[in-house]
């Protein structure tokens, strides 16, 4: 692919009047624009991807939430439990 979009350019550039060597110097320009913007881009979505690695850290912090949201469920229910057999046994 990059080398037809290489040799499209070269030969606009010449058919368009520019000598060759010139056309050259363009196309390489262009080639090298082209990798750092996909460097740039590489670079950005390597920041904003997750990898296994952060999807396991993510998970484990999500289970321990969700382990300690489970611990208070369960401790408010058996406190609420408790409170209403007193209430109970006190009327």
């Amino acid at each position: 692919m990059g080398m037809s979009i290489q040799l499209n350019v070269f030969e606009a550039l010449t058919a368009a009047g520019v000598p060759p060597d010139k056309a050259r110097d363009v196309e390489r320009q262009l080639e090298i624009a082209i990798q750092a913007g996909q460097s740039e881009i590489r670079a950005e979505w390597r920041e904003q991807l997750m990898t296994k690695t952060d999807a396991a850290a993510m998970e484990t912090r999500l289970n321990v939430r969700f382990n300690d949201q489970l611990r208070w469920i369960i401790t408010t229910q058996v406190a609420m439990t408790g409170l209403v057999i007193a209430a109970v046994k006190l009327f």
